[in-house]
């Protein structure tokens, strides 16, 4: 009889062990030996029926004794339902982002595994969806509640992430993202607004060029707490502004020597129009601290490196990160993400530099456009230099070549 049990492991509503037995009788854990085996009683022992049954496990399950006798009937609706509540609160239980859990498919599974003797899903639906809500991620308001450390700031692999925070950010970096950005010469750097936290304004990514994969791969992620934020979107009906914002995005290709006069050009030339644009000279002034005064332009410009750019690079992968949410994330939304993307990077560079993978090929149309154009504009500076034509000049000479990756390079392979 013992042999041919079959049994199921559940819990209570409480959350304590129960044991299901031919899917008829359950059986709550009741005392723990000195032996370390387990009683169980039947659940109907403390109602009136006062049922005697019990079962001993041992550690690995294994039954030790069992009183089968119950003064009751087997109740199996019952007990399926106590087995599918449970297994599905496994699984929101095991999962980073219990709100992505979608209960009513695994339930679905499940039933049918079980069987024409299951429960409707409305019967359980109130009971699953309160204990999804107490698995949630504490709902973090402001920067100041953003925690210096904490069970998930951890990776997939269960290492820690390194984290440096202050008062306006905190930065993460897995000993494998620290791995490659020391190893690998070339570094980049690109900021976002579309996918920060509700309680920040920007998301700043760094990204390194492994040279022998053909691959870039994220080095950390920092969530920034204060900025100025604008949308572009206002500035479509301003022609001059926005050519200028696209221009400022374009900066990391041209001679990093002449930057800082080409933006104090461009700046120059918006505070003509300060009345309708204070938002983006706002953003000018951001950028200049963030790009040009605190980050060496050399970490965010291709200008000796235009060989090393990919559709990934920057734009493409902060478009692919917007597009994993339908809103702005919550902040442990994104670090959810962030364990996820720096596990994918963790996994695709294992593949390759151990050959399972191929590495990847050059994507080498727009690379080729943008580099003949800085190379014409190039050449230009020197003639101008030749026949020793002023800097402004040649700050014109860059200005131009902007205003060029705008309208020809840039925005028509955004359309292809």
């Amino acid at each position: 009889m013992e042999g041919n049990l079959k049994i199921d492991i559940s819990e209570t509503n409480q959350g304590k062990e129960q044991i299901i037995i031919d899917r008829k009788f359950k059986y709550n854990f009741s005392k723990l030996k000195k032996d370390k085996t387990k009683i169980y009683r039947c659940t109907e022992y403390k109602t009136l029926n006062k049922c005697m049954s019990f079962i001993i496990l041992n550690d690995n399950k294994e039954v030790l004794n069992y009183e089968s006798s119950h003064n009751h009937p087997g109740n199996e609706i019952n007990a399926s339902k106590s087995l599918i509540k449970h297994k599905i609160k496994d699984e929101i239980k095991k999962s980073l982002i219990p709100s992505d859990i979608k209960s009513k498919r695994i339930f679905d599974k499940i039933s049918q595994k079980i069987g024409y003797i299951c429960p409707e899903y409305k019967t359980i639906k109130t009971q699953i969806t309160r204990y999804k809500n107490k698995q949630l991620f504490p709902n973090v308001k402001t920067f100041d509640e953003v925690p210096n450390e904490t069970e998930y700031y951890k990776t997939i692999r269960g290492e820690y992430f390194m984290i440096f925070k202050n008062s306006n950010i905190i930065i993460f970096q897995s000993p494998f993202q620290a791995k490659l950005f020391i190893e690998n010469k070339y570094i980049f750097a690109d900021g976002t607004f579309l996918i920060a936290p509700t309680n920040s304004y920007q998301v700043f990514i760094t990204r390194t060029y492994v040279t022998e994969l053909n691959c870039f791969y994220t080095t950390s992620m920092n969530i920034q707490c204060n900025g100025k934020y604008f949308s572009q979107y206002k500035l479509k009906d301003h022609k001059i502004l926005n050519t200028y914002y696209k221009a400022i995005s374009n900066l990391r290709f041209i001679n990093i020597e002449y930057i800082p006069d080409i933006f104090n050009k461009i700046k120059n030339t918006c505070k003509r129009y300060e009345s309708t644009c204070s938002q983006f000279l706002n953003f000018l002034d951001y950028f200049e601290k963030t790009f040009l005064n605190i980050h060496n332009i050399k970490y965010w410009n291709y200008y000796n490196n235009i060989d090393h750019i990919t559709n990934n690079a920057s734009e493409s992968y902060n478009s692919y990160l917007k597009n994993l949410f339908v809103k702005k994330p919550s902040f442990y939304k994104l670090i959810y993400t962030i364990q996820f993307e720096e596990y994918k990077s963790y996994y695709d560079y294992q593949m390759r530099i151990k050959g399972i993978w191929r590495k990847k090929n050059r994507i080498s149309e727009r690379v080729d456009d943008i580099k003949i154009l800085v190379e014409y504009y190039k050449n230009m500076e020197a003639e101008l230099k030749n026949v020793e034509c002023s800097k402004n000049d040649i700050i014109e000479n860059w200005f131009n070549c902007l205003i060029r990756l705008n309208n020809e390079i840039i925005n028509f392979n955004k359309t292809k």
